[in-house]
């Protein structure tokens, strides 16, 4: 359609298999179900590692309720293919394309242009383009806020993006406040114990860990905690991983008892996975500090 015009780009070898790749999207785009914001990006680790090796940054995404508009959802999927790829010489012009065609339909206050200012942001994020990537989110943030309603779904997940941004630039004092307020909307629209909301209080936790409030840490961990085992088991991979990040915050402040029966549970429950699936025979030596993010 409109959003994508391949002839405006450089390389035509790309364009080509972009179009191609677009063409057969597009085919099936009747069979898609709806998408979440894929964009809603966490703290996955200390160091928001959006990509977990290889992978594009919507893997570590949170869904936060808010929908990829219909008409963007093609464009959406080749953005990240090419992003996962690195080829972001494909990505980007497709992005900024769209949103001059969305802007020329629709106005600069639209829903959908927000939606792709989020894209393009966390492409350049991808790309460590943090100034570039913030001014593109605050921008999307205002329309979405005009235009959704200052608790919609999409808002916290702009404010989400932009406290990760500011907490991979350091500015943790600046990150913090946006992720306390996306943390409110979660609460209000999913409830106050859906495990999207024990992400963001995965997210808090970070912040304030980098800040040394170790006491919010702890209380806001220990409550993402309890929100995964009771809503999803505890067997569930977000146990042990924010057991994990429970254990290094004790860590961090010398408090090595609690530290360790931590690491012991998550131990154990590791051995008794191995064993499940092994039939007890074999099982391997774990390292006593297991690199969960």
């Amino acid at each position: 359609g409109s959003l994508l015009r391949p002839h405006l780009l450089k390389d035509k070898a790309a364009v080509k298999e972009a179009w191609g790749l677009c063409v057969s999207l597009q085919a099936e785009k009747e069979g898609l179900d709806d998408r979440k914001d894929p964009f809603s990006s966490l703290f996955p680790g200390e160091d928001d590692d959006q990509r977990h090796g290889s992978q594009s940054p919507s893997v570590a995404a949170q869904q936060g309720g808010y929908e990829i508009p219909a008409r963007l959802r093609t464009l959406h999927n080749l953005v990240i293919q090419y992003a996962s790829q690195g080829r972001y010489e494909v990505a980007v012009p497709l992005c900024k394309q769209a949103l001059e065609d969305l802007e020329k339909s629709s106005g600069h206050s639209h829903p959908d242009v927000a939606t792709m200012l989020n894209i393009l942001a966390l492409v350049y994020r991808d790309q460590n383009k943090y100034k570039e990537a913030t001014d593109l989110l605050n921008d999307a943030l205002d329309i979405r806020e005009q235009t959704l309603g200052g608790e919609h779904p999409a808002v916290a997940a702009t404010l989400n993006n932009l406290a990760v941004l500011y907490g991979k630039r350091g500015k943790y004092t600046e990150a913090e406040p946006l992720c306390k307020r996306a943390l409110e909307i979660r609460e209000k629209v999913l409830g106050t114990n859906h495990p999207d909301v024990a992400k963001q209080l995965n997210n808090l936790a970070l912040l304030c860990q980098n800040q040394g409030k170790f006491e919010e840490v702890e209380q806001y961990y220990q409550r993402a905690l309890h929100i995964y085992q009771t809503r999803l088991g505890p067997d569930d991979p977000n146990v042990a991983k924010t057991k994990n990040n429970l254990a290094n915050a004790y860590l961090k402040q010398g408090k090595y008892q609690q530290a360790e029966e931590l690491y012991k549970e998550i131990l154990s429950s590791h051995d008794l996975e191995l064993a499940t699936r092994r039939g007890g025979k074999g099982l391997a030596c774990l390292p006593a500090c297991l690199p969960l993010s």
